[in-house]
C-alpha cells in the first residue's frame, strides 16, 4: 500500500477543535475528510509531542549526491561536446565510466529532469558560420533604432516550394497487431513527390501576389517577376518612393542583371545578411500555407490543384497576423543582438 497523503495544517487543526468539543472520531473523520487512523495518530501525536510539528517522512537517500548534480550536468551540458544529443542510457553509460558509479537510466533521467533538463526533440535551424553570426550582428544594431512605423515600410519577399504529398513528421494510429501494414494504418511516403515553387510578398498592409514560377530561377527569370509583380506592388504601396524592397542573398537576387533592374526603377533594396529566415517575417508566412496543407484531408490530385489551393490560403492570411509578424521586427532585432549574431526562437 502507498504512503497516506499528509494532512494539512487546518485539518490537523479542525480534528484537535472537534476532539475538545467532543466529538467522536467518526464525526471528525467525515468532516475533515479523512480515515479514522488518521485522526488517531494525529491526537496521538499531539499527546506525545505536544504540538502537531511531524517528522518528515523518511526518504531514501539519493543515489547521485547532491554534490555529483553539478558535475552530472556539466557532463551533459558541456558545449565542446555532443553529449546533449545522448539518451538517458547513453548518459548512463558515460556517467559510469567517469565515476565509476552504476546507477539506472531511470535515475539519470530523474535527476536531469529535477534539474530543469528535458529531452526535446531539436529545433531545426540553419547553420551560421562565424562569419555571418558578425554580419547579423551589425545588421541588427544598424537597425537596432527602427520603429515599428518603419518596418511598416518595407515589402518583404521570398521564394517557397509546396510539394503535392505532404510527408507527416509523425502519426499515431489506433490499430491491432494484425493491421499493422494495413493502408489506413500507416503513413505513406513519396521519395519524390511533385512540386512548385512560389514567389510571393507582402508588407504590412496585407499580402501581395503570389507567383508559380516555372523551371529554375535565373538572373533573368527573376528580373521578370520584378518587373510584373515587384515593381507594380511596391509602387502601390509606396508611391512616393519611401519604402524598402527586401530580399535574401539568392544567386539569382544578386546576379547583375537583376541589380541593375532594381536599380533603375528606383526599387530601394533593403541591405540583407546571409543565413537569416529568422528576420524575414514571411517565413512564416510561408510556415501558413504548408501548415494549411498538411492538414488537408485529401492531398490535391495535380499541380494545378496544389496551386489553387496555396493561393487560397495566402490570400486568406488573417490580416492581424501580418500586422503581428511585422510589429514584432523590434523583439526580433533584438534578439539577435542578444544572441550575439546566434540563432533566436524566431
Amino acid at each position: 500500500m502507498g504512503k497516506t497523503k499528509e494532512l494539512t495544517a487546518a485539518q490537523r487543526d479542525t480534528i484537535f477543535y472537534f476532539h475538545k468539543r467532543g466529538d467522536t472520531f467518526r464525526t471528525i473523520a467525515d468532516t475533515v475528510g479523512c480515515s479514522l487512523s488518521a485522526v488517531s495518530k494525529t491526537l496521538k501525536r499531539y499527546a506525545e509531542m505536544g504540538s502537531f510539528e511531524s517528522k518528515a517522512r523518511s526518504r531514501r537517500p539519493h543515489k547521485i549526491a547532491p554534490t555529483q548534480r553539478k558535475r552530472l550536468r556539466r557532463l551533459v551540458t558541456n558545449s565542446r561536446s555532443t553529449n546533449r544529443r545522448l539518451c538517458t542510457g547513453g548518459v548512463q553509460v558515460l556517467w559510469k565510466k567517469k565515476t565509476q558509479q552504476r546507477v539506472s537510466a531511470c535515475t539519470i533521467g530523474r535527476e536531469l529532469r529535477a534539474m530543469g533538463l528535458k529531452n526535446c526533440i531539436a529545433r531545426k535551424k540553419p547553420l551560421i558560420s562565424a562569419v555571418n553570426k558578425v554580419a547579423r550582428l551589425a545588421w541588427c544594431l544598424d537597425h537596432e533604432s527602427w520603429m515599428k512605423e518603419d518596418w511598416a515600410k518595407v515589402l518583404w519577399s521570398d521564394e517557397a516550394t509546396f510539394t503535392q504529398f505532404q510527408q507527416s513528421r509523425c502519426s499515431r494510429v489506433w490499430r491491432e497487431p494484425k493491421d499493422e501494414y494495413a493502408s489506413s494504418c500507416v503513413a505513406a511516403t513519396v521519395k519524390h513527390s511533385p512540386s512548385s515553387m512560389h514567389w510571393g510578398c507582402f508588407s504590412r498592409q496585407g499580402v501581395g501576389p503570389l507567383v508559380p514560377l516555372s523551371g529554375s530561377v535565373t538572373g533573368a527569370s527573376h528580373v521578370e517577376t520584378l518587373r510584373q509583380f515587384a515593381l507594380p506592388t511596391f509602387k502601390s504601396l509606396f508611391p512616393r518612393g519611401d519604402g524598402w524592397f527586401q530580399e535574401d542573398n539568392a544567386r539569382p537576387h544578386k546576379a547583375k542583371v537583376a541589380a541593375a533592374f532594381r536599380e533603375e526603377n528606383g526599387l530601394l533594396t533593403l541591405p540583407w545578411p546571409a543565413q537569416s529566415p529568422d528576420l524575414n517575417p514571411i517565413e512564416n508566412l510561408w510556415a501558413e500555407v504548408k501548415k494549411s496543407l498538411q492538414k488537408q484531408k485529401k492531398q490535391p490530385s495535380n499541380l494545378a490543384e496544389l496551386e489553387k489551393h496555396v493561393k487560397k490560403v495566402w490570400k486568406e492570411i488573417p490580416k492581424v497576423l501580418i500586422e503581428n509578424l511585422v510589429d514584432s521586427m523590434p523583439n526580433q532585432v533584438e534578439a539577435v543582438i542578444a544572441a550575439k549574431g546566434g540563432l533566436t526562437k524566431y
